[in-house]
């Protein structure tokens, strides 16, 4: 049996209540916990209250039904814990962590081995190395002004509709912020081989920054493929 339009904005709305603040997370269990009542309905010949509260209890959330009277069940029962769904929610977290680690491997791999970005990174280093016959300091900025440039990009991206309140776009932008939150980390642990007699040698700061750039290209094209799926899947979602 196929819920109606009602019901489902009902498991929606039940969902919101549940503080299931990502809409893809709550687009996934919205499909999954729907499904499960049409099942439940149809093949055991409950009620859509009792089906979802089952399912509702199915996910790990406690209820406790003491005290609670049949005609509040529903009212009650399905709001008393959504510590289910913060489990699933942490579980999607670590999920998604992992194919996006996965995932920016292999865009890197594609990344060094595109004639575009070869071609980018040469104009870069002999632009660096031109720069820094004139002035050292030069050289730092416009390879710090390299690094710089995809970050800002992003920032296209971050307030289009749907992606702030994306599980995946968040989860994203974390590893774009601790990729960056690492090379700071090096920069500072390091400061002291950079340092000579109290002078600064731009030389080491500058190649590290130009071997990082294909990482941080990388990060920055992971970043805008999850982001424009995300946007597509929003966009999808409200049409």
């Amino acid at each position: 049996m196929k819920l109606t339009k009602d019901e489902i904005k009902f498991i929606d709305d039940y969902l919101i209540k549940n503080e299931v603040k990502f809409w893809d997370v709550r687009l996934e269990l919205l499909d999954h916990i729907v499904s499960a009542v049409e099942d439940k309905i149809t093949n055991d010949g409950t009620s859509f209250n009792e089906a979802l509260l089952e399912i509702h209890k199915s996910f790990g959330n406690q209820f406790i039904e003491f005290g609670v009277s049949k005609t509040e069940v529903l009212t009650k029962g399905l709001y008393q814990s959504n510590i289910g769904f913060k489990k699933f929610t942490r579980n999607k977290q670590k999920e998604i962590g992992r194919k996006n680690r996965k995932r920016y491997w292999i865009i890197l791999k594609d990344t060094l081995m595109s004639v575009s970005f070869f071609l980018e990174y040469i104009i870069l280093i002999l632009l660096v190395l031109a720069s820094y016959q004139y002035k050292p300091k030069t050289a730092l900025l416009i390879t710090l002004v390299a690094l710089v440039i995809p970050e800002l990009l992003k920032f296209k991206y971050v307030f289009k509709k749907g992606v702030r309140h994306s599980l995946n776009a968040n989860m994203v932008g974390l590893l774009n912020s601790s990729f960056l939150c690492f090379q700071g980390l090096i920069l500072d642990f390091y400061k002291e081989e950079f340092t000579f007699n109290g002078v600064v040698d731009y030389r080491y700061i500058i190649c590290f920054y130009l071997l990082v750039y294909p990482l941080t290209r990388a990060s920055f094209n992971l970043y805008k493929e999850v982001l424009n799926t995300v946007k597509a899947r929003y966009k999808l979602l409200i049409s």
